[in-house]
């Protein structure tokens, strides 16, 4: 009711967004002590969402074994920090000569 004083403006009825429906979990299925089978688990399941398969991929391939250096400057880069690692290690003390006193 147009003019109407009070009766103008305010909510109706159906109006704005529609509420989202409730989103179903799959979390006893995955349920492990391993971060990694966890992960595993998340990648490997058809019914995930990509982009969560994608970055339990991404957070296995960064945080899972290194694999070994491919190419000559990656092998030189690996050697190099064998022996920086090697020469910056800590020594053990020197040990002292023991004196035996001669009669």
């Amino acid at each position: 009711m147009a003019g109407v004083k009070g009766r103008s403006g305010g909510a109706r009825d159906g109006a704005g967004r529609k509420p989202a429906k409730p989103r179903k979990t799959r979390a006893k299925g995955y349920q492990t002590e391993d971060p990694d089978e966890f992960l595993r688990a998340v990648m490997r399941d058809p019914g995930a969402d990509f982009k969560d398969r994608m970055a339990a991929a991404l957070a296995l391939k960064k945080g899972g074994k290194v694999a070994a250096p491919s190419g000559k400057r990656e092998q030189l880069q690996a050697e190099a920090r064998g022996v920086v690692q090697r020469s910056l290690a800590p020594t053990a003390p020197p040990t002292r000569p023991r004196l035996v006193a001669v009669k």
